[in-house]
């Protein structure tokens, strides 16, 4: 019996090492397993064409790529989709030199939700064209009509189109009052600075295209031995604009009055809004290319102060410059604070700053791990964004090196995660990589709560991730109308309590690179089927308490008038 019970002994620290063991096992496995994506853009009818210059790469012009959106311009309740395409060297050659070349097929895509997992091609039909060389992707209500307007920001001049509410819309830069010179701009925000109900804008400028030759043969410069094309380091910096909604359908150009024109011209990719410092009044961060970063503070009388060195945005922690692209806000993992951040060059590594409780920011990469898991990447688009409702935000960003002779021109699609106040990489697409990446953005396109991506290649066929991720966990989103303040209430933050969480968001304008994520706020809940408490701040700092909320669906809700 004794011989016996020590074999049971023996069987179960066993049976108990084997466990544990396994426990282990489980804890260190990969999240990727928990993530689920398949690229349905062919199946789904989106067929575009991504075009940026040529193969080689010659021009810095050819390296950037373009933006895409979410919007829903019909008011169906479903998203739609609208790309921006790149140009040719010939095309922009006639541009500066004065003329309008027509507008090529396949200039800018416009794909029509139809709600059963497949889009329709309405571009022609809804009077879309783009004679220029295109780079952002934006749509806004900026006249407050109810229907849903685009902007697409270019290599050329800057085109607003507005809604016509029939399926149509109607290109009225000019008489908005949009600048007519030729330019370089890339990224676009709408916010509403002055609290006046209207949507302002902001829009970046990346390089003096006049200050630049284009004749052959291209200018050569020298990376790590190899012979490229010469950029944006050397070249001349763009100011940024900043347009004032007059409220009757056309906009001033306040950069002057403002004080948006006291800094130096810069290399500026993506403008994102946001109260930054928590004086309820609306601000903009601007990601540059080899300049130090912007922060632009609203003073509240008409003014910003650039207070990024202030607030320990400018830089690095190593107080580097960075070649900063896309910008991701909101609240990574579960920090409890605000994070901003920014994809950068490889060999380098994406910054993280993180918000303390004073308002200032410290960028905590390292410490974090996001600097070792990212400096193999050349980063673009990117987000934070709940893909598995997990009540947790995962950052991800779309990848690809600009130089085509280098051997990691192409590069993946990536999910980070933080998991026990590490950061790790939990998510890779595809597997090996085939493309170099550039504008991207999250939305839910089938409204099934889980956020899907799409994102575009420097050129070939865009990439829609449907989100297949399963489990049982819950989740809330919101659409916001505003009456009195504008119609899209960016500006406006929704604090949500859950099961003994809270969970706060803010609704942006810009932000990913070049490009707009689905304008409604999306809350992952994890296991909690109850919403305690929700609060919506209005932009004006109106707060209206929300009792009663459901989940698993999309809720409106309108501003009290």
């Amino acid at each position: 019996m004794k011989e016996t019970a020590i074999k049971q002994i023996l069987s179960v620290l066993l049976l108990a090492g084997i466990a544990s063991l396994c426990a282990i096992a489980f804890s260190q496995a990969p999240a990727e397993q928990d993530l689920r994506f398949t690229d349905v853009a062919a199946a789904a009818g989106i067929r575009a064409n991504m075009r940026c210059g040529g193969p080689e790469k010659r021009w810095i012009t050819e390296a950037n790529g373009s933006g895409a959106a979410w919007l829903d311009y019909d008011n169906d309740g479903m998203m739609d989709l609208l790309i921006v395409n790149g140009g040719t060297m010939e095309q922009l050659r006639k541009v500066l030199a004065g003329e309008t070349p027509p507008s090529a097929p396949g200039s800018i895509y416009l794909f029509r939700n139809l709600g059963n997992g497949h889009f329709e091609d309405v571009t022609e039909r809804a009077g879309l064209a783009n004679p220029y060389w295109g780079t952002g992707a934006n749509a806004a209500d900026y006249d407050n009509d109810g229907f849903t307007d685009i902007l697409i920001t270019t290599i050329g001049r800057d085109l607003l189109y507005r809604n016509n509410g029939n399926g149509t819309f109607t290109e009225v830069s000019k008489a908005a009052g949009l600048s007519r010179n030729t330019a370089w701009h890339s990224g676009s925000a709408f916010g509403d600075f002055d609290g006046d109900g209207r949507l302002d804008l902001f829009i970046t400028g990346y390089v003096d295209i006049h200050s630049m030759s284009f004749e052959e043969p291209a200018p050569v410069c020298d990376y790590l031995g190899q012979h490229v094309f010469c950029g944006p380091i050397g070249l001349k910096g763009e100011r940024s604009i900043l347009y004032h909604n007059n409220g009757d359908g056309t906009f001033t150009d306040v950069t002057k009055a403002s004080g948006v024109a006291n800094v130096p011209p810069a290399h500026g990719f993506t403008v994102v809004t946001g109260d930054f410092n928590g004086d309820g009044k609306l601000d903009f961060f601007v990601a540059n290319d080899s300049d130090p970063n912007f922060l632009f503070l609203n003073q509240g009388n008409g003014t910003f102060k650039e207070s990024a060195l202030d607030r320990g945005v400018g830089f690095n922690a190593d107080g580097r410059v960075q070649s900063n692209m896309g910008v991701a806000v909101g609240e990574f993992g579960k920090s409890g604070r605000t994070d901003l951040l920014t994809t950068t060059f490889q060999k380098d590594y994406f910054p993280l700053f993180r918000q303390d409780k004073s308002g200032m920011y410290e960028e905590v990469a390292s410490a974090a791990g996001l600097a070792a898991a990212t400096s193999n990447y050349l980063g673009w688009a990117c987000g934070l964004t709940d893909f598995d409702n997990s009540g947790a935000q995962d950052f991800w960003s779309a990848n690809g090196h600009i130089y085509p002779t280098e051997k990691t021109y192409y590069e993946p699609i990536t999910i980070f995660r933080s998991m026990q106040d590490k950061i790790v990489q939990v998510y890779s697409f595809p597997d090996p990589p085939n493309n170099s990446y550039r504008g991207g953005c999250t939305g839910d396109f089938n409204n099934d709560g889980k956020m899907d991506l799409v994102v575009l290649p420097i050129s070939g066929t865009p990439v829609l991730l449907q989100n297949d991720t399963a489990n049982r966990n819950e989740w809330v989103g919101f659409a916001l109308r505003g009456t009195r303040s504008n119609r899209d209430a960016i500006g406006a933050r929704v604090t949500l309590e859950a099961c003994g969480q809270k969970q706060s968001e803010e609704i942006r304008s810009g932000g990913s690179f070049v490009s707009r994520n689905d304008p409604r706020l999306h809350f992952g809940l994890g296991t909690c089927s109850k919403i305690d408490k929700a609060a919506v701040q209005w932009p004006d700092g109106t707060v209206q308490v929300l009792n009663d909320v459901p989940v698993g669906r999309y809720v409106t809700i309108q501003e009290p008038k």
